[in-house]
């Protein structure tokens, strides 16, 4: 009996927090690509794709490294990030099969209008990331080819055409979490594929690209709980929430019984002044 008592509660507990998770599809709001090239400085701002990996020795044999931004403040601060999936459309390929890891920004970094159908790219614009700068023209990365984490967050064997998802991983998952906690910190993703191998550069969708192939963050979530000290519900607490707690002092009120001993007193006073003003 007891076992079984025990087994309903874990069950309870399982569906209240299914329930109380929240599971939201985010999509790029900047996405560029790093091109490496000796004669030119490029950019791929505006363009329809980005790529990761090294090209062939037609093409220069050099390296493309892809940037991908997710505005994460549609997530409430407070939440508890519980899963970080990133699933991108690999649309082209020059063959085999390489992993492409994804490494947390360490600087910000910019998306101009610079336009290519391929992957050789195009004059930067104003604000473009490229291989020497992260704002064309005159804010340069410290070192050329841009500046992000040497430990990939998450890794994937990436091979034919199609989508690939990357994650849940722990690490995805302190990026987010520290992207919802500390906004200012959220500076991207670099997407760095295999740059040993010629012609193992992949092409992956952009948010140009269109709805049905842009870039998606998908990530669930746990809510904050709610402010008890918010009496009245409108986010705040402060002489709306005062009000209701002294027109109700000394009943069983159960909205203004704040610390839930079953009489509003001085004590839920004491917790409303505490919390006032979040």
């Amino acid at each position: 009996m007891k076992s079984r008592t025990l087994l309903a509660g874990f069950a309870a507990l399982l569906v209240s927090a299914l329930v109380d998770a929240t599971t939201v599809v985010i999509t790029t709001t900047r996405d560029a690509t790093l091109i490496q090239d000796p004669n030119a400085e490029l950019a791929l701002g505006a363009a329809y794709n980005i790529y990761a990996g090294r090209v062939g020795e037609n093409s220069g044999g050099t390296l493309r490294r892809g940037l991908l931004y997710f505005n994460t403040s549609v997530i409430p601060v407070g939440s508890v990030i519980t899963s970080v999936q990133l699933k991108l459309n690999m649309s082209a390929t020059q063959g085999g099969t390489f992993t492409v890891g994804v490494h947390r920004c360490l600087l910000s970094w910019g998306e101009g209008t610079s336009f290519a159908f391929g992957g050789g790219g195009a004059t930067p614009t104003a604000g473009d990331a490229t291989w020497v700068n992260r704002f064309f023209p005159g804010t340069p990365w410290p070192v050329a080819g841009g500046s992000y984490s040497t430990t990939a967050s998450a890794t994937k064997s990436v091979g034919a055409v199609g989508w690939y998802v990357w994650g849940s991983t722990p690490q995805l998952v302190a990026d987010v979490q520290n992207w919802v906690d500390q906004p200012s910190g959220n500076l991207g993703w670099a997407l760095i594929g295999n740059e040993t191998t010629l012609q193992s550069v992949k092409r992956f969708d952009a948010r140009e690209s269109g709805a049905t192939t842009q870039p998606q963050l998908i990530v669930i979530y746990t809510e904050p709980p709610a402010n008890p000290a918010d009496i009245n519900g409108d986010g705040s607490v402060g002489a709306g929430d005062l009000t209701i707690l002294l027109s109700a002092w000394g009943t069983a009120h159960a909205a203004s019984d704040i610390d839930n001993d079953g009489i509003v007193a001085a004590s839920d006073l004491t917790m409303l002044f505490a919390a006032w003003g979040t």
